[in-house]
């Protein structure tokens, strides 16, 4: 073979290799696992600009249910990211933050403590190690972290993540090819926005304590010193949450530690009526705010740090921009909970006159309404095709009698039925999504 035919060869088969790792690294990244639960969040974290979070929320799922970055923003200028894990011990927390400091120098720290109150874990079950490791870069921290995370046959399985991702083929959905969180624009909320109605704790008068395990405090102190050593203001807190008699007096315990180490430490669960906590409307579960509590909660955290820290007010900073859409994507999904949720057909009118159609019968007339404004209208017997963007739309009656009258919405291939009368349909054409119906 001359050397022509040799150097061709030799292209051949570094193009085809070329080819193998691309392909591999993309099935690799379709395959990774999509997790609000603390995947995206640390995803979405390594694409902020570098030095530019002003504080770090660390700890649970609490941070990232109940701190709603948006407000923060909004409200008090501070730029902030919710690096939160599903039920994360102080050890989980410690080995993140080691890894956030990186690329991110914040003026403060904020640590939700109430994993040590509700857990007596030495490990991890393998779906929230998974969640709490598998958004990280390859590094000493995420094997750290794995170590002390797991058993020794565990830590052997979670160090290859093939043994998790190669059974998702089946699983795949479009999420996997486009996750949206995957944005700079994301700060690591993610809500919920049921209402479970609760009663108020009645721990005003707990004041004994009970220590958190010897592993939880071990690292707590260790996420103390290592936030000393970086010259960082470290905020220890409990969320306000339905506390248990034990848990409160772990917090206790937890409080002690913070004095004596000197840090701050802020028990919202001694604060509900500074707060204006509502049990009976303000939690989406026993341990997590809803949308209406978070923001109580948010606005009132807020306003503490900034009165106790030097946080600058980033707003209208260009660099900041990303906080910014990161508020008005906030904004939106919070208005469109409201929408969901809401039992007056008068306030989902005025909640939907930007980014939502509705299609409505009143006393016989049939109208279909963008954005507050009458585009299209109809009588007895309408049939009304609406076109928006790429979404097809036919708004019809049909009527056969007393037991077979009904209003339909149409939405490309999509029926929608319900029994004819003073009602209205919701459509979201921001997120391309029907929302609900409402009789009035």
């Amino acid at each position: 073979m001359d050397k022509n035919g040799k150097l061709i060869n030799i292209i051949k088969a570094l193009v085809i290799a070329v080819v193998a790792i691309v392909l591999v690294l993309g099935i690799a990244k379709v395959l990774l696992l999509k997790s609000e639960d603390g995947i995206n969040q640390f995803q979405a974290f390594y694409k902020q600009p570098e030095n530019s979070i002003d504080v770090i929320f660390s700890g649970s799922s609490k941070v990232y249910c109940d701190i709603a970055t948006g407000v923060l923003w909004e409200n008090h200028g501070i730029a902030a990211f919710d690096l939160g894990g599903a039920e994360a011990p102080s050890w989980v927390s410690y080995y993140q933050i080691k890894e956030a400091l990186k690329t991110q120098k914040p003026k403060v720290i904020c640590y939700e403590v109430s994993v040590a109150a509700m857990y007596d874990m030495l490990t991890q079950a393998n779906n929230w190690s998974t969640d709490n490791s598998y958004g990280m870069k390859w590094n000493s921290n995420r094997i750290d972290l794995l170590r002390v995370d797991s058993d020794e046959e565990q830590f052997i399985e979670r160090l290859n993540p093939y043994n998790i991702m190669h059974g998702r083929y089946k699983d795949l959905e479009e999420n996997d090819f486009t996750n949206v969180r995957d944005s700079v624009n994301y700060k690591g909320f993610d809500p919920r926005d049921r209402v479970n109605e609760r009663e108020t704790p009645d721990n005003a008068g707990i004041t004994d304590c009970t220590p958190c395990t010897e592993k939880e405090e071990e690292y707590i102190r260790k996420l103390i010193e290592l936030t000393r050593s970086e010259g960082i203001d470290l905020v220890m807190f409990a969320s306000p949450y339905c506390v248990t008699d034990r848990e409160q007096e772990i917090l206790n315990y937890v409080g002690n530690i913070a004095e004596e180490e000197g840090v701050e430490f802020i028990d919202f669960n001694r604060r509900y009526d500074e707060l204006g906590m509502d049990f009976s409307s303000d939690m989406a579960d026993s341990g997590h705010l809803n949308y209406s509590g978070n923001y109580k909660f948010t606005d009132y955290f807020g306003k503490l740090l900034k009165e106790n820290h030097d946080i600058p007010d980033r707003r209208g900073d260009s660099r900041y921009v990303s906080w910014d859409w990161d508020a008005a994507i906030q904004n939106y999904e919070r208005n469109a909970s409201a929408i969901a949720n809401s039992d007056s057909a008068a306030d989902i009118m005025n909640m939907t006159k930007n980014g939502y159609i509705l299609f409505a019968v009143y006393d016989g007339k049939a109208s279909i309404i963008k954005d507050g404004e009458v585009v299209a209208e109809g009588y007895e017997g309408f049939r009304i095709p609406y076109r928006y963007g790429g979404d097809s739309f036919l708004f019809k009656e049909f009527n056969e009698g007393e037991f077979e009258h009904y209003a339909i919405l149409y939405i490309n291939d999509d029926e929608i039925k319900q029994n004819y009368g003073n009602m209205m349909y919701v459509y979201d054409t921001v997120r391309h999504e029907y929302i609900r119906h409402i009789y009035f």
